[in-house]
């Protein structure tokens, strides 16, 4: 209906629309809309009568879908008048994924507040003109009224702290008959884990290097430690610089810790053979899953990761990291963006965004600026400050890790070739520090330093040494 400017009402039919076919396709979408949207919230009215059998459906604890929810609206004798089965059905061909049902729905709930707050105006404005009440009455009508308009927006999610502490005690409670230093994702540097107690739910994590320090190394070791432990998690991994064969090559290479180098020319020992297809085989059993696509804006990473989690989720299973190679080869959502620290301000948070409304650690790479290596520098060791392109990577990171490899600046001193740190420069609930580790650039690996660990193994051989070839 229009107002009395003759314009129509803010509205958004297609959202609606899209809003009501997630909802008869997926049931995680319809958790989401039911969480974040109310019959009032549609401006057509078949739609809120849609909403509305769909929630009475949800709410018996049945599965939505074209059949019940035909069911449901012949119930209620309102079927016919709704356009009969081919209404729902065109809902569900309105929509090619339910994975942006979030999108959706707040495009619809932003347009039923803006309704809302033309008709709260247009009635303070009508009391102004009728004078039928003191200003100072009227002043403080229509302060109630914003008042609960934002209210529609602000009280969702609103905890009270009864609720919140009785939470958080059974959480340490647990913890504490559990006694385990590591309470997230290892990500099998053990000196990394003691730090941080592993990667945890809802945490951007931020590995940033200069290039040729090895952080895609890093973050490919921590994917195949994590898929190929004793308790097995699925990893996605989003590499926007690398192929999804060379990425494949560098795990193979790396398990069986045969010379990338060699692998890719075909120079390598006959008898890595089998150390080559022992690890494809393992990786092949794997839950790892790689997307190798350039460009890629935050939405269209969170769309991936939503539909590989649904997925999983069906078959009882939970995404449990993702990992993003790396940070500034990612676009903005759009290209209103002024500068390209607003647009990597954009990516960070949505990252951040991500990690939350997936409750799964993410893994995202950065490059670091020149000023590690500038003149004037100590040592090189790279410091918060000089995380490339945005301060907002320092404030939305919940852990940053850098790499710094002495060998890299001293390549004739065979002391340090070897020689590696995960330096902890920001951590939100835990410490910060130096992790000491190995790293073997001929592998692409790394490894803990503790001689009892996996380093014992010693040095590569003598003769893979002689071409030693850096890998980022």
């Amino acid at each position: 209906m229009a107002n009395n400017s003759g314009q129509l009402p803010p509205q958004a039919l297609e959202a609606e629309m899209a809003v009501l076919g997630s909802m008869l396709i997926e049931r995680d979408a319809v958790e989401k809309a039911l969480d974040a949207l109310s019959e009032k919230d549609f401006y057509v009215d078949a739609h809120r009568r849609m909403f509305s059998a769909f929630k009475s459906i949800a709410e018996r604890g049945d599965g939505v879908d074209v059949v019940t929810a035909g069911e449901e609206l012949k119930r209620l004798k309102m079927l016919d008048d709704l356009g009969g089965m081919s209404a729902l059905t065109e809902l569900v061909n309105k929509v090619a994924t339910a994975a942006h049902v979030d999108y959706y729905a707040r495009l619809v709930k932003e347009k039923s507040i803006l309704r809302e707050l033309i008709t709260t105006a247009t009635n303070v404005v009508s009391a102004c003109y009728n004078e039928a009440k003191e200003p100072t009455e009227i002043l403080d009508e229509a302060q109630a009224s914003i008042l609960k308009v934002s209210e529609r927006q602000t009280m969702q999610g609103v905890i009270e702290a009864k609720d919140l502490a009785h939470e958080v005690i059974e959480k340490i409670e647990q913890a504490h008959q559990r006694k385990q230093a590591v309470t997230g994702v290892p990500s099998g540097l053990k000196d990394f884990d003691r730090m941080t107690t592993g990667f945890q739910k809802s945490d951007l994590i931020l590995i940033a290097a200069r290039p040729s320090q090895g952080k895609t190394a890093l973050a490919l070791n921590i994917a195949s430690n994590v898929v190929l432990s004793d308790k097995p998690v699925p990893v996605l991994v989003f590499s926007m610089e690398m192929s999804k064969h060379a990425i494949m090559e560098r795990f193979i290479a790396s398990q069986a810790r045969v010379n990338l180098q060699s692998v890719r020319t075909g120079f390598f020992p006959r008898d890595k053979w089998t150390d080559l297809t022992n690890a494809a085989a393992r990786l092949s059993e794997a839950p790892l899953f790689v997307v190798d696509r350039s460009n890629m804006t935050v939405m269209s990473v969170r769309s991936l990761a939503r539909q590989l989690a649904s997925d999983l989720k069906r078959k009882g299973k939970s995404l449990g990291l993702i990992v993003i190679d790396y940070l500034q080869l990612m676009r903005g959502s759009s290209n209103r963006s002024e500068s390209r620290q607003q647009e990597v301000s954009e990516i960070s948070r949505g990252l951040k965004g991500l990690a939350r409304d997936l409750d799964v650690p993410v893994i995202a790479l950065s490059q670091l600026s020149r000023r590690p290596e500038e003149k004037g520098r100590a040592d090189g060791r790279p410091q918060l400050s000089d995380l490339r392109d945005s301060g907002a990577l320092e404030q939305d990171a919940d852990l940053v890790a850098f790499i710094y490899r002495e060998g890299y600046y001293k390549r004739n001193d065979p002391t340090v070739q070897d020689k590696a740190e995960i330096i902890i420069a920001k951590q939100r609930q835990g410490p910060v520090g130096v992790c000491e580790v190995k790293f073997y650039h001929q592998f692409t690996r790394f490894v803990d330093a503790d001689p009892t660990g996996e380093a014992e193994e010693g040095p590569p051989p003598a003769e893979m040494q002689e071409t030693q070839t850096t890998f980022p």
